[in-house]
């Protein structure tokens, strides 16, 4: 099922779809995350690739090759011109390294994409790279982060229900992204952050993520810029937004740490996808609130 088809399913009565983002880095505990995922049973998994795709780039698998191969040199019974000159050798290696970096990258990807599914279960997966700049983890540069997208695409299918689209991409590593889902048939969900709470502010960011051809627009306020608009009045203007293209689901991310009345108004709100941590102990820069505070699991 594609996360579209969910939200369809809520919309017939009146509900918002729950997700939880799933951002495990590699000395994380996966069982503990999977047997409360099973517990709670959330509509969703937002898979924060950001929290381990970082530990596999490029510069990260070379520094250990490097380093591996000069190990390898300095127990070696040799001179010491002969070791410096095989060592010299292995920053030549860098360039055959990166003419097979792409074919590495697509095998890492593909055992990154696997366990993630393996964890989610039977549960839809969203796939998702947020960096720094934009409240995440990551620090891949956009091109890399388009580059690990599309090939996590690629990898996973139509295995995947929905991938958002970064702001952090400009309109040509976007477009790449959009290629790749169309590709494996997933939805696209593009995002962006509102900043001032004016239905000017929203209507333009709205507009702005509509030109990708999206199949959801994902508007990120933060609880700071919450507290600046009375809750009546975000309601009416997200209900205002909604109207405007049937064909285009809503949602809002309301990131940080929320109030009781902010998190109660989320559930009247017109947002096809509520996103709550799953625990404390899975809380992630932007989604510190939890599902328990909600009480809907």
């Amino acid at each position: 099922m594609k996360i579209t088809e969910l939200f369809e399913q809520k919309k017939a009565i009146a509900q918002s779809a729950l997700a939880v983002p799933m951002a495990l880095g590699p000395s994380d505990k996966f069982t503990p995350f999977k047997k409360t995922l099973d517990e709670k049973n959330p509509d969703a998994v937002i898979w924060q690739a950001d929290a381990i795709a970082d530990e596999f780039s490029k510069e990260v698998i070379w520094d250990q090759v490097k380093a591996g191969g000069a190990e390898a040199v300095d127990e070696r019974d040799l001179s010491a011109m002969k070791k410096a000159a095989m060592k010299a050798e292995l920053d030549q290696a860098y360039q055959e390294f990166l003419s097979n970096w792409p074919a590495i990258h697509q095998q890492v990807v593909s055992e990154l994409v696997n366990n993630a599914f393996a964890t989610a279960g039977n549960h839809l997966v969203l796939l998702a790279y947020s960096g720094k700049a934009v409240g995440g983890q990551g620090e891949l540069s956009p091109v890399d982060q388009a580059f690990f997208l599309a090939n996590a695409l690629k990898a996973g299918g139509e295995r995947f229900a929905g991938v958002y689209l970064s702001a952090e991409l400009d309109e040509g590593l976007q477009a790449k992204v959009v290629e790749a889902a169309d590709q494996a048939g997933v939805p696209v969900i593009a995002t962006g952050q509102v900043d001032e709470m004016t239905e000017t502010a929203f209507q333009a960011v709205y507009q702005q993520l509509l030109s990708s051809n999206p199949a959801a627009v994902n508007l990120h306020v933060s609880a700071d810029c919450l507290a600046e608009i009375d809750l009546a009045d975000l309601e009416l203007v997200l209900a205002n937004l909604a109207e405007q293209d049937s064909s285009v689901s809503l949602i809002l991310t309301m990131t940080g740490i929320l109030s009781k009345d902010q998190i109660e108004a989320w559930l009247v709100f017109s947002s096809a996808l509520v996103t709550l941590s799953l625990g404390e102990n899975w809380q992630t820069p932007l989604i510190q609130s939890t599902v328990s505070e909600l009480g809907w699991a």
